[in-house]
């Protein structure tokens, strides 16, 4: 007997009729990892839905604070977005520099045509040196390997463009601070490279972040009397953009902020730029069930109901990226109003503990994260039941969801 799918199942049990009623948003666009046709929201399995038009605020409100040019950070699948639409997107909105973590991001991005300037913060290969140059991507040096990019530049008559780039305290990344000076020197002096740019990462210590950029311009002034152009200098990242206006120089680095979230408790707080978020998450009710006395839900019986109970499952669970460890906190949304969740998450499934008399059913829209009606659940707050950032929500994200377009 042919194995059925989990789609053709749902067809055939009556539970995707409610789809029918429910067709594709006008100019919804789904993609994975390249950009594909205007399709509509899956029947039951969980997607994300993007608001572009919030990320062009977000931009544009980035810039009301600094006259600095704007990388903005689109590593880790951009937050958990989407890397090649967010960054089809942010070029298209003006953006001055894209940034990634790794390579294959760069060129992923080079691939699907997105042309404007990209950073590889992340680290490369001798063998990725040529690839790095013919693709255009500018590359963060910091130890002997732009040597090889410098004889890789040689070899085919195109400078490689770079940023070096400093550890003034982050204790990651980057030369040392205080050895800088010899390697900006050497840097400089091979003709293979083009110092594009010199960069610094502060530690979000409000205090420490003061000292960490007079380091960081100390060691500028220096190189700059030794007659040595540095480029861009960049230091600040969303916290900095925002508490830190002295190290915004000559571009910020923004990665939250541009997704609709703020860095810190404080500046969330403070609401200064009014950020939109981007992303939802969201699923259909695949099931309503009555359980009597005695019922039990999940592995091990971790729920047992005491009466009478309604409950709805949801087709979404931790291998989607949603937290597991939010069961007495987390609630989800359904006809815009807030359910709780009931029993544990598991890798594909949640259960929602309904009224006795819902009259939630199978084929209803479910906002795990997101706005319906009145109600709205944000990353903050479920990083909140879960005890981790947004940062950590957003990225956590299956990378595999459909990320469906609602607004450009």
């Amino acid at each position: 007997m042919a194995k059925l799918s989990r789609r053709d199942f749902l067809l055939l049990s009556g539970l995707s009729s409610a789809s029918l009623l429910f067709g594709p948003v006008a100019g919804s666009q789904s993609f994975g990892k390249e950009s594909a046709g205007p399709v509509s929201h899956p029947d039951c399995d969980p997607w994300v839905e993007l608001d572009l038009k919030n990320m062009t605020w977000n931009l544009s409100q980035i810039r009301t604070v600094t006259r600095a040019k704007v990388m903005a950070v689109i590593k880790a699948n951009a937050y958990g977005h989407g890397l090649v639409e967010v960054g089809k997107h942010l070029e298209k909105a003006g953006v001055d520099f894209l940034m990634v973590g790794k390579l294959d991001e760069a060129l992923l991005l080079r691939k699907n045509g997105v042309s404007v300037p990209i950073l590889n913060f992340g680290p490369f290969s001798n063998g990725e040196c040529e690839e790095i140059i013919r693709n255009t991507v500018s590359q963060s040096v910091f130890d002997e390997k732009a040597r090889s990019l410098n004889e890789a530049g040689l070899k085919l008559g195109k400078k490689a463009r770079v940023h070096i780039h400093v550890d003034t305290g982050m204790g990651r990344m980057g030369i040392q601070h205080r050895d800088a000076l010899p390697y900006i020197d050497e840097v400089s002096k091979l003709k293979g490279l083009s110092i594009e740019g010199i960069s610094t990462t502060l530690t979000e210590d409000d205090d420490f972040d003061r000292e960490q950029l007079e380091r960081f311009l100390s060691l500028c002034r220096e190189a700059e009397k030794g007659g040595i152009s540095l480029g861009l200098k960049h230091a600040a990242s969303s916290d900095g953009l925002l508490d830190l206006p002295s190290s915004h120089l000559d571009m910020v680095r923004p990665g939250i902020a541009i997704y609709g979230y703020y860095p810190s408790e404080k500046t969330q707080k403070e609401d200064r730029l009014a950020l939109r978020p981007v992303l939802q998450l969201k699923s259909r009710v695949a099931a309503v069930k009555t359980l009597l006395p005695g019922d039990s839900v999940s592995y091990h019986r971790l729920h047992t109901a005491q009466k009478k109970e309604r409950i709805a499952i949801v087709p979404v669970g931790y291998s989607d990226g949603y937290p597991p460890n939010v069961i007495g906190k987390a609630s989800v949304l359904i006809r815009g109003r807030r359910y709780p969740l009931l029993a544990a998450v598991t890798a594909n499934h949640c259960t929602v503990l309904l009224e006795e008399n819902s009259s939630v059913s199978p084929g209803d829209e479910v906002v795990l994260l997101g706005s319906q009606g009145k109600e709205k659940i944000t990353a903050d707050e479920l990083a909140s039941w879960a005890g981790v950032s947004s940062y950590k929500i957003l990225i956590a994200l299956n990378p595999q969801l459909p990320r469906i377009i609602t607004s450009h």
